[in-house]
C-alpha cells in the first residue's frame, strides 16, 4: 500500500520554512536580491516585492501540506509546478533573460533541487487520497 513517509512530513515542513526565510528576505531586502540576481547596480523591479510575497505564500502551503499531505496533495501539486515555472518566471521577466552564476545558483536552490522530491510526494499523497476516497465510497 502507498503510505506518506516520515520523512515527506518533515521535506514539506523544511521546504515550508525555507520559502518562508528566503520570502522574507526577498521582501524585506528586494533591491540587495535582485542586485546580486542580475549582478547590476539597476533599480529592482516591483515584480521582485511579488517574487516575495508569492514565495512566503509557499512556504505556509508547504507547512500546510506537511500537516496534512493526503487532504492537501493538491498544494504540493501546486508547489511542484510553482518550482518548474518559477524559475523560468524568474528568467524572463526579472533577471530579463540575463544568465549569471548567481541565476543559476538561484535557480538550482530554490527551484530545481526541491521539483523531484515534490512530485514523488504529490504522487504518493495523490495515490492515496483516491485510495482514501476509494475505501469512502465503497
Amino acid at each position: 500500500m502507498v503510505r506518506i513517509q516520515p520523512w515527506m512530513h518533515g521535506f514539506l515542513l523544511v521546504a515550508g520554512i525555507y520559502n518562508l526565510a528566503w520570502g522574507l528576505f526577498i521582501y524585506v531586502f528586494p533591491k540587495a536580491f535582485f542586485r546580486w540576481l542580475t549582478a547590476s547596480q539597476e533599480a529592482a523591479d516591483q515584480l521582485v516585492v511579488y517574487q516575495g510575497i508569492g514565495v512566503l505564500m509557499f512556504g505556509i502551503l508547504y507547512i500546510l501540506t506537511a500537516l496534512w499531505p493526503v487532504r492537501f496533495w493538491y498544494l504540493a501539486l501546486t508547489g511542484l509546478l510553482s518550482k518548474v515555472f518559477g524559475g523560468m518566471a524568474v528568467y524572463f521577466f526579472i533577471v530579463d533573460k540575463t544568465v549569471t552564476k548567481q541565476f543559476i545558483f538561484h535557480l538550482l536552490v530554490n527551484d530545481l533541487a526541491w521539483v523531484t522530491p515534490l512530485a514523488f510526494i504529490t504522487y504518493r499523497a495523490f495515490k492515496l487520497h483516491k485510495h482514501y476516497l476509494y475505501e469512502k465510497a465503497a
